[in-house]
């Protein structure tokens, strides 16, 4: 094999090695956020199906003014 193809082909696989490095530093990341993000849809979830029941058993929603109003 050509030494300059074979150093073609090595310079490749240690470009490609690299970005698969990056990406799965970007997917490990990205993984992190999802599940912040379901959680905090939970929470939300959670919060509008109280407000919702609050509504449906006729209570009034409290809904509290900032102190300097």
């Amino acid at each position: 094999m050509d030494s300059k193809r074979l150093q073609k082909i090595e310079e490749k696989l240690a470009f490609l090695e690299h970005a698969y490095a990056e990406l799965e530093g970007e997917v490990f990341q990205q993984q992190g956020e999802i599940e912040s993000l379901k959680l905090f849809i939970g929470l939300l979830q959670e919060k509008l199906d109280s407000l919702i029941d609050a509504e449906d058993s006729g209570n009034e929603i409290s809904i509290q003014n900032p102190p300097h109003y």
